[in-house]
């Protein structure tokens, strides 16, 4: 793309993998040696998240941590050729869905794709293009995507890896300093966290220690040390006690309310509120997931996306949203859908 230029990456930034990730990595590009491999990457950030202001991103990316935890696989449906490479979109997210109903905090950080066939060793300008698509989305929940290019078949050992951030025409490269290649922090019985399974080739998932052992002392600049801050935690602690689903988190420099409400008495609702990074900026982000038969997922931005009580109110329209469109689809040839009234989340 022109006007893009590759660079550096900071030196202080920090990404972890699994060593078992590097494994499967390379014995996918064994197993296919004719072919353009890849998957998506899910795992974990440590460090600020969203930013409204390039240079704030470029910041944040001095004290970025990325635990790369696992990738999701292809999946069935996926179009590989020895120039072309396109994952199973729809596997993936439902693959996605299934690991975020477990842990919240999960994000998609990336992807990984193969030249092996022809051992080009630079990413093609549709690669770069679609990188830089992603990380701008508004739909991409942080200001970073990391992406690994495989060129022969040493697989992870040979790799090259980068990293684009939202809203920069250029993109960075990782040197050896940056990738460190680490089982990750402890879990609460001294083992490497909890056990999931990611894609279809079952790869395990193993999770940093959420911290949900007993209450999260709050301790974060811009908040715990202003009256504003403090009155805006007191209140939300109120609102927590009323979820037992819910449970304050900190990570690095910032504060989130993650976990589940139930809507109407019967629908799960995953919720995640990261607080601003002060309580006098608004750069916090919420999401809100309904999954089911139709999954419905809301990211919103803004002055009132850190505000857990906003958050508690717009579960219900959102809710409900999914709700019908449920019904609509289990109703299509059924007449209208009968009115009824709903209740808000409870506890």
């Amino acid at each position: 793309m022109f006007g893009t230029a590759r660079k550096k990456c900071p030196a202080a930034l920090r990404v972890f993998v699994r060593p078992r990730l590097t494994q499967r990595f390379t014995q996918e590009i064994l197993s296919h040696p004719k072919v353009e491999v890849g998957g998506k990457y899910v795992g974990f950030i440590r460090g600020t998240k969203r930013s409204e202001r390039l240079d704030e991103r470029h910041a944040a990316m001095e004290r970025l941590e990325l635990h790369v935890v696992d990738y999701i696989d292809d999946g069935p449906r996926a179009d590989r050729t020895p120039t072309f490479h396109r994952g199973d979109t729809e596997f993936q997210i439902q693959e996605f869905r299934r690991l975020e109903k477990r842990y919240p905090e999960i994000e998609h950080l990336g992807s990984w794709h193969s030249h092996h066939p022809n051992q080009l060793r630079n990413l093609s300008p549709g690669d770069i293009e679609g990188y830089r698509d992603t990380v701008n989305a508004e739909g991409h929940n942080h200001d970073f995507f990391f992406a690994s290019l495989g060129t022969d078949s040493r697989g992870f050992a040979s790799a090259r890896h980068f990293l684009f951030v939202r809203g920069d025409r250029h993109y960075y490269e990782l040197t050896a300093e940056n990738l460190i290649v680490a089982e990750g922090p402890q879990g609460p019985t001294g083992s490497a966290g909890s056990a999931g399974s990611a894609g279809s080739a079952g790869g395990t998932l193993a999770v940093p220690d959420p911290g949900t052992r007993g209450p999260v002392p709050l301790s974060v600049p811009g908040w715990t040390d202003s009256p504003e801050g403090q009155e805006r935690l007191a209140r939300d602690r109120d609102l927590i006690a009323k979820y037992g689903g819910l449970r304050h988190v900190v990570r690095s420099d910032r504060i989130a309310v993650t976990g589940q409400v139930v809507w109407a008495g019967r629908v799960p609702v995953t919720l995640h509120v990261l607080y601003p990074s002060s309580a006098h900026t608004t750069d916090g982000l919420l999401k809100v997931t309904v999954a089911g038969s139709q999954t419905l997922e809301v990211s919103l931005t803004g002055d009132r996306s850190g505000d857990l009580a906003f958050a508690l109110k717009a579960v219900e329209s959102i809710a409900q949203c999914a709700a019908d469109i449920h019904h609509r689809a289990l109703h299509q040839s059924a007449g209208p859908p009968a009115r009824g009234g709903q209740s808000g989340p409870r506890p």
